[in-house]
């Protein structure tokens, strides 16, 4: 192992803070996995505030 190598390693080998890698192709798909369901997840809050509001519309009008 080169000097650098072992400048930029840990104890165990593995790299050090700071070094960046790519992410794999399953990282990716499961970033992206987890942006669309944060999507879903935002439009199904902002359904259920809207029949909320309808509701509690409708409660104050029947009164």
């Amino acid at each position: 192992m080169g000097f650098f190598k072992r400048l930029t390693r840990g104890r165990d080998g593995r790299a050090a803070a700071g070094t960046h890698r790519r992410p794999g192709l399953r990282e990716r798909r499961a970033r992206q996995r987890t942006r669309e369901a944060e999507a879903r997840l935002l439009e199904t809050e902002t359904l259920i505030h809207r029949e909320a509001d309808r509701i509690r519309r409708d409660i104050q009008t029947s009164s």
